[in-house]
């Protein structure tokens, strides 16, 4: 956040008034991602003594400079960077340690968790990233859950059905465990959240390489857990394996408030933070950040496979408009017509949430909506070119699906046909085009 405020300062926008814990944080998100969604850095929040951030993960071009990338090629450097890991660091104490409460002192609503829309179940920890280790071979994993307030020292969390932390839990309860030891780290590295995000298993390896340093962890005070000794907060505490309790409805990435929720409670045994702390918070529903920080860790390693196995496809985009549902694909056939269609067809093989799958030709830049839609309408005929999919497994969030997790799929192919490979389209020269647009972004700064 430093480094952005410095070197960055049109991606950095100061609110110095009071703000209310509710809703009114969503209202500045609302309003500024139309413009140029920047981080939001809320200085007073009412009721509340910490700062407040937001929209850290706002735009590609954000998160590719945290990982030494450019928005064209996130993908490979992020692919380069995590199959180098690199081992964390044991340290004695670091500032997350700096305050400390425990037993009756714990108290989570001394904390500024907000509440993002009406609809809302209650005031939620967005950012909150779940560290486990795995109950039968003590591997550590990060992951994400969304967590309710429910009283001073206890959470009530959904966890992802189909990932890890639910693994982890799982084996808990067959054991016969009354808990599940777990800390929750609220603000740390980027690198931290993006390995979180990754849906893997020993991710603090995974954060060194995408920060190029090792992650220095601290242990808890109360667990056999390793954390991040530069964090922000962190709440220590246990998921009951005997509890469950109502949670949500809350606003999910579809756009949609969902209901669905695992019911788990956790009790909170220990806060510790930094003594400047900072609450950093990520805007949920279908923000920018949420499906950014969601998506490009598994979309990089979906584009990986897939040229993999067929070098012909040059790029790929997942439009946040699409909600994780829809994937760009543009594939140079190189004469061999059919090839398209085999690589949307890995494409859906390997991402159990597109549904619909666009493929261009590589003259069309994916990143560009105007360009994907122009290639649709004039190089796609409608009885000829839309292929579609009966029902396979999907996300269980959709609320298209009359039955959930049942979806199916359609393939667009919006490549040249073969009758029209010789039909050229207007073009200006590059160098030309190059020369204008320096010129140009000298006085006018790019969006962000």
């Amino acid at each position: 956040m430093r480094e952005i405020r410095k070197n960055h300062p049109d991606e950095f926008y100061e609110i110095s008034e009071t703000i209310t814990p509710e809703y009114e944080i969503t209202a500045w998100w609302d309003e500024l991602s139309k413009l140029n969604n920047p981080i939001l850095y809320f200085n007073s929040v009412k009721g509340y003594d910490l700062p407040v951030v937001a929209n850290i993960f706002g735009t590609i071009k954000r998160v590719a400079r945290m990982i030494g990338a450019e928005p064209h090629n996130i993908y490979d450097v992020w692919m380069e960077k995590v199959g180098k890991t690199v081992d964390p660091v044991l340290v004695d104490d670091g500032p997350v340690k700096e305050v400390k409460y425990m037993g009756p002192d714990v108290n989570v609503f001394k904390l500024p968790v907000l509440k993002f829309f009406r609809e809302d179940g209650g005031r939620y920890i967005t950012s909150g990233i779940v560290v486990a280790n795995d109950p039968e071979t003590g591997v550590v994993n990060l992951s994400f859950a969304r967590m309710v307030l429910k009283s001073p020292n206890k959470l009530g969390l959904s966890i992802h059905s189909r990932g890890n932390l639910w693994h982890y839990y799982q084996k808990a309860v067959r054991k016969g465990l009354p808990w599940l030891d777990v800390a929750v780290v609220i603000g740390c590295h980027p690198a931290i959240y993006l390995a979180a995000a990754s849906r893997k298993i020993d991710e603090y390896r995974l954060a060194g390489a995408l920060a190029s340093s090792p992650v220095d962890l601290v242990k808890c005070e109360t667990k056999e857990i390793y954390v991040p000794a530069h964090a922000e907060i962190v709440l220590e505490g246990r998921i009951l394996t005997t509890v469950e309790e109502d949670e949500g409805p809350f606003s999910e990435f579809t756009g949609y408030v969902s209901g669905r929720s695992t019911r788990n409670v956790m009790q909170i045994d220990c806060i510790t933070r930094r003594h400047d702390a900072i609450y950093h918070t990520i805007i949920p529903s279908k923000s920018s950040e949420h499906l950014i920080l969601g998506g490009l860790p598994f979309h990089a390693t979906v584009y990986s496979k897939l040229k993999e196995s067929i070098p012909q496809v040059c790029g790929i985009n997942f439009p946040l408009w699409g909600t994780h549902f829809v994937a760009v694909i543009a594939v140079d056939k190189q004469g061999k017509e059919g090839i398209q269609i085999r690589a949307a067809l890995r494409l859906i093989g390997e991402d159990p949430y597109a549904k619909y799958v666009i493929v261009v030709d590589s003259d069309v830049n994916v990143q560009d909506d105007f360009e994907v839609l122009w290639a649709v309408a004039t190089r796609s005929q409608p009885h000829r070119d839309l292929h579609v999919v009966d029902l396979t497994d999907g996300s269980m969030l959709d609320p298209s699906q009359e039955k959930a997790g049942l979806t199916s799929r359609i393939v667009i192919d919006a490549t040249r046909p073969p009758h029209m490979q010789n039909i050229p389209t207007p073009s200006i020269p590059i160098e030309l085009a190059e020369k204008v647009r320096s010129k140009i972004f000298k006085k006018v700064p790019r969006n962000i």
